[in-house]
Formats: C-alpha cells, structure tokens, sequence
C-alpha cells in the first residue's frame, strides 16, 4: 500500500493537467502579457438569424371625395370623408391633389386634415397640386372640405364642384440592429475580426453593415470579410443592418466573429 500511494499521487497530477490542456471548453491556456499564464477564450462566434430590411418608396391614394360644397346666407354644404395610412410614420409627403370642375369664386375653398386647416385659397379651375405636414397624419384620418362664405352676397352663396385624391408617398426604411457584449479580456487580446453574412436580396441596392457606428461594409452578399478590430470595445456592442432604396434583404444568418492571439 505505501508504494501505491506515490503512484496514486503521479496519475492525479497527470490528469489534472490532461484535463487543463485538453479539458478547459471554451477557454484556452495562453501566455498574458502581464503574467504567466492566463485563460483566454476561444476563438468567439456571435450569430444572429432569420431577419430581413428593406427600403421602399412609393406613392398611394388613399382617399378620394367629390361633389359639391357651398356657403351662403341660406345654404351651407360640406364635405368629409375618412381615409387610413397603415404606417404614418413612413409618409415622407403628403398631398391633396385637387381637381376644380366650376366655382363661382365668391369665397374660397378651405381644406381641412384631422380638424387643422391646410389650404384656404381660391383655387383656378383645374387641377391643383397641394402639399401639406405628415405630422398631422394618424392611422385614422378625416378630409374636411368647405366653402368660405359668400359674405355681403346674400342671394348666392360660394359654390365649388370639384373631385380630390389625398396621396402619400411612402420612405420607409426598415432596418435591424443586435446588441452583444465582449469582455476586457476578449478585447484585449482580439487578433482579427470577421463580419459573415448570408441573405437573399430583392433589388439591386447594396447592404450595409454598421458596427458601433462605423461602416464595416458596402455590397452584396454573401459577405465575408474581416474588418478593423478598434471597432469593437469591452461591454455592450451594436451591429446594425440596413439597405438602399427599392430593395429587402431576407438573413438567414448574420456573424461577428472574433479571433484571440
């Protein structure tokens, strides 16, 4: 039994530092520029999936009136009709496009959107092209049209027949960003680091990729490049993907990755 003891001893050791060397997971036994030793990671993939970004432009009718409207002493007819804009926050310019058929011009005609008043002229017969602010827009909308009263003309009031498309045109940019952290030790030590992506595209627009703020790429998938390791830094990190317009990039995968000394 004592000349066993010594053995015992010897097999311990030996599998203490087999399970060191070849047993550690994730980390890896390296040498530290401040001491001996010290465990590092191995080399790190962040991977982000399944997501898509897209920029569309557009232009949608998305309401329409017409008839008559009037206002006199005897005689006041208005008109209101409701109309919806799904992504209001998109709309990059709205527009009522106004079409005068006959009007007697004795007052003038007052378009109102959402209760506030975006036109009050005397339009020409014809067609009339008339912007006004997408903040007044909301999902749920209200056109109000009015004649200004014909005043002192107490034997006619203000009359105008016309038609009115209210128009949107859409810039909606639709982008996508991930937060990831990356520890001293990691960012210390990082040798390289690499941006790979796999997407389907519709379009003809280019991808980009921002990490932290910085453009680490321009153009069409697949990627796989590396990029400046000074991008990153110790604590919470933020890629973002996004695209140029008329075009969507489906991702089935996205990865940072990072290699160590």
């Amino acid at each position: 039994m004592p000349h066993f003891l010594p053995i015992l001893i010897i097999a311990i050791i030996c599998l203490i530092a087999f399970l060191l060397v070849f047993g550690g997971g994730d980390l890896v036994f390296r040498p530290s520029r401040t001491s001996t030793y010290r465990y590092l990671p191995a080399d790190r993939t962040i991977e982000f999936k399944n997501f898509e970004i897209s920029f569309t432009t557009g232009e949608e009718k998305v309401g329409y009136t017409k008839g008559e409207v009037s206002n006199g002493a005897f005689i006041t007819e208005e008109k209101r009709v409701g109309f919806r804009v799904l992504d209001s926050f998109d709309v990059s310019e709205a527009l009522i496009n106004l079409r005068v058929w006959n009007t007697n011009y004795y007052g003038k005609l007052i378009l109102l959107v959402n209760g506030e008043q975006v036109y009050a002229e005397r339009p020409p017969v014809g067609e009339n092209l008339i912007g006004f602010d997408t903040d007044i827009l909301k999902e749920n909308n209200i056109l109000e049209v009015k004649a200004e009263s014909s005043g002192w003309r107490i034997w006619a009031p203000t009359v105008y027949i016309f038609d009115s498309d209210v128009i949107v045109n859409y810039y909606g940019k639709k982008t996508k960003s991930f937060n990831f952290e990356l520890s001293e030790l990691e960012t210390e030590y990082m040798e390289r680091a690499r941006i790979v992506v796999y997407a389907d595209r519709e379009g003809i627009g280019d991808l980009e990729v921002m990490i932290n703020g910085v453009k680490v790429h321009s153009g069409i998938t697949t990627i796989y490049k590396d990029f400046p390791t000074n991008v990153l830094r110790i604590g919470n990190n933020t890629i973002e993907f996004s695209t140029e317009p008329d075009t969507k990039y489906v991702i089935s995968s996205a990865q940072v990755i990072v290699f160590f000394e």
